[in-house]
């Protein structure tokens, strides 16, 4: 099931297809102004889940050999709402990480699994010094600001 799922285009496809389906239901029955604040919220969430798809996913293999060059990997999966605001939080520098889509690639859920006692638990950023659940944002932006572009 989870492979159906994996791209990180169906959410915010997903939330684009429901924005024009209220705004026609709308235009068709006359335009609330719910119907409006309902049309610009499901837009916002577009943009929102959207960063999703400036970010280019490897495989685990490729954020082994990043960690041990002394850079970051960032385990994620589309639709995780933390790792969304952790893309947010990193959008200038997003290519200072390794990003892996465990949905994707099961090497890099087994990855996650093996860090967070048997949970697929993201988004987890793997560095030199350890792993951790990056829910802290403040400190997974240290971290990516501490090891950029190794």
């Amino acid at each position: 099931m989870r492979r159906l799922t994996a791209h990180p285009a169906l959410l915010p496809g997903f939330t684009l297809l429901l924005a024009a389906a209220v705004l026609i239901a709308g235009l068709i029955d006359g335009l609330e102004p719910l119907d409006a604040v309902i049309v610009l919220a499901l837009l916002a969430f577009t943009v929102f889940a959207g960063i999703a798809l400036t970010v280019r996913s490897g495989p685990a293999s490729g954020a082994e050999q990043r960690v041990a060059a002394g850079g970051v990997a960032v385990y994620w999966r589309p639709g995780c709402v933390y790792c969304l605001k952790l893309m947010w939080a990193l959008r200038s520098r997003l290519g200072d990480a390794y990003w892996v889509n465990i949905w994707e690639d099961d090497d890099g859920a087994a990855a996650v699994r093996a860090v967070n006692g048997g949970n697929e638990t993201v988004p987890t950023l793997v560095g030199p010094d350890g792993a951790f659940v990056a829910t802290d944002r403040a400190a997974a932006v240290a971290e990516v600001d501490r090891r950029r572009r190794h």
